[in-house]
């Protein structure tokens, strides 16, 4: 069985798994281990998309773990003998300027200068859901991520459907959860925002007035060893 290693300390599983007799390949693992906390998890699914991932839990916090250290030898047991389970999380993504950004957990409009607010609207399949905000932007989550930031935006965790959670808007307004299937469109209003997923800081595009936002489900899916 190829399997590779994503996390900071990558070295210290590697060395366990070939022990255990696994092929560490880079290049094409069958397996991705993820060894560290939730964000590991979200930058091994950018790295391998859709491979299935095994998560290890090697940080104070990981609460989408679903392997601790200790239990990492009856879960490739389980691998060899095929007697493990898969199972597929929605991911979306966000078309915006020329550029499509992909996310496990949540798409980001967020203002880019602290001391401006920005001004937008949200339509869910054309349809009006927040009209003309204030605030500091605006999270569009999935069921995956709807423990992550998208709670601490006051949004509750759901199991179906597109999230979408006002950041400290000059209003309060409950969020919404939409069909899975919804076409999202924020529409920028007024000063400059920016636009990112998950914890990817490699790719983050500036917006203006006018400037559109179009988020939908993603094609493929990202899978999970349990």
């Amino acid at each position: 069985m190829s399997v590779c290693v994503v996390g900071q300390k990558a070295e210290l599983l590697e060395k366990k798994l070939l022990q255990l007799g696994l092929e560490i390949n880079p290049k094409n693992p069958e397996i991705v281990f993820t060894y560290g906390g939730d964000g590991t998890i979200l930058a091994a699914e950018r790295m391998y998309p859709g491979i299935p991932k095994a998560t290890i839990k090697h940080s104070q916090f990981c609460y989408k773990c679903a392997f601790t250290e200790g239990e990492i030898e009856a879960a490739i047991e389980k691998l060899r003998n095929k007697t493990h389970t898969i199972v597929e999380h929605t991911k979306i993504e966000a078309k915006v300027k020329g550029k499509t950004l992909i996310s496990l957990n949540e798409i980001q409009l967020h203002n880019k200068k602290p001391t401006k607010a920005i001004r937008f609207t949200v339509y869910a399949d054309k349809k009006i859901v927040f009209e003309n905000v204030v605030g500091d932007g605006v999270v569009i989550a999935t069921p995956y991520g709807s423990t992550a930031y998208y709670k601490s935006v006051g949004g509750k965790p759901f199991k179906k459907g597109i999230g979408i959670a006002l950041n400290n808007p000059h209003r309060h307004e409950k969020p919404v959860v939409v069909d899975g299937e919804s076409e999202i469109v924020v529409e920028m209003l007024r000063e400059e925002a920016q636009i990112f997923s998950d914890n990817d800081d490699k790719i983050v595009v500036v917006l203006k007035p006018k400037d559109r936002i179009i988020v939908k489900k993603h094609l493929n899916t990202a899978k999970f060893i349990v």
